[in-house]
């Protein structure tokens, strides 16, 4: 799997590689579209009550998800892996962590359970078309470190998950096998809240939505989209910065061997 996968699969013809142009842009279009079908949830989902419409608005979007994951699988962008997720409905509420490839990684998450808080890229709460869906969720912008930690520490005390990526955008170079820096707000939240750490980890067979990643280069599809769950056991350091050093020492690993 990772690496090991990307490199034992045959390469293939261009003309073949094109074929994923099409199914790229079918995936692209199905998330519009399911994007703009939550407006008229959300003025619904606006008129709950509001210790009702977080929890209401993070299953509207699990669903939507799941629904997206299934467009994807139809349309042959892509197969899934990722019934180790599945291990987060009956997890005690914690920190999810991952390495982070792909724009995909957090809605195969969202896909697989509805009690997840995302901590977001603060621009992308401000986008038009995810803002609304965001808020309403209770989702939090990682650019505000104070409401971060007390927004997840009472999301973690409510009973949810609280997804934190330690890289804090996708990697740069995810099909070397490699990682970048982690940065420590992961394992302070964790640590703050008396909770686990939820580790997992993605492995896709060919670059799919890659950071910087030209989108005149489609992937070969189907894309292989692979999770498997990493031990949970903390390093023995417990201070933040080297929790998130000894975590990336612990990804960094999982990838060269697999």
């Amino acid at each position: 799997m990772g690496a090991t996968v990307t490199a034992n699969r045959p390469m293939q013809p261009a003309w073949r590689r094109l074929l994923g142009l099409p199914g790229l842009l079918l995936g692209f279009g199905g998330l519009g579209i399911l994007l703009l079908a939550w407006l008229p949830l959300a003025a619904v989902l606006a008129m709950l009550p509001s210790k009702r419409r977080p929890a209401a608005a993070r299953h509207a979007i699990h669903l939507g998800m799941r629904l997206y994951r299934g467009w994807l699988i139809g349309i042959g962008g892509c197969r899934f892996d990722t019934g180790e997720l599945d291990h987060l409905r009956r997890a005690t509420p914690g920190v999810v962590i991952a390495n982070h490839p792909s724009l995909l990684d957090a809605l195969v998450v969202l896909a697989h359970c509805p009690n997840v808080v995302c901590v977001m890229r603060a621009g992308l709460m401000r986008n038009p078309l995810l803002a609304l869906p965001a808020r309403l969720a209770g989702y939090l912008p990682n650019d505000n470190p104070v409401e971060m930690m007390l927004g997840g520490r009472a999301a973690i005390r409510s009973g949810c998950h609280v997804l934190l990526f330690p890289e804090s955008s996708r990697t740069r170079e995810p099909q070397g096998g490699r990682v970048d820096a982690f940065e420590p707000a992961a394992f302070m939240l964790a640590q703050r809240s008396e909770a686990p750490i939820h580790p997992y980890l993605f492995r896709y067979d060919s670059p799919l939505l890659a950071k910087g990643a030209p989108v005149w280069r489609p992937p070969r599809v189907p894309v292989l989209l692979s999770v498997q769950r990493l031990p949970d056991h903390p390093p023995s350091d417990g201070h933040p910065r080297r929790q998130a050093q000894a975590w990336q020492d612990v990804y960094r690993l999982a990838l060269e061997v697999a």
